[in-house]
């Protein structure tokens, strides 16, 4: 159960053109996410390059990929890891 602090219980209606909407609206579909759920990350992290979901997103890309290589190439997979390891060291 959520804490009264994380629930959503604020609208902000916006107002912007149909161009600046589709914009937004298919950056939302490329990440899949909805409208609302986008603008508020974007708006939440905007001083980051890259956010808390798509580090997620990141990180499990990674570990499919190692552990599709893994009985194949186990040292490739251990690559993997570890090169994404040093990079969110970076983030």
């Amino acid at each position: 159960m959520k804490s009264e602090e994380e629930k959503k219980t604020r609208r902000v209606p916006t107002r912007m053109t149909q161009t600046q909407y589709k914009i937004i609206r298919q950056k939302a579909l490329d990440r899949n996410m909805s409208v609302s759920a986008f603008v508020v990350e974007a708006a939440v992290h905007d001083d980051k390059r890259i956010t808390p979901l798509q580090i997620m997103h990141l990180q499990n890309l990674i570990n499919q990929a190692a552990d599709a290589c893994e009985s194949e190439n186990p040292t490739l997979a251990l690559e993997l890891r570890r090169e994404g390891d040093a990079q969110w060291k970076i983030l």
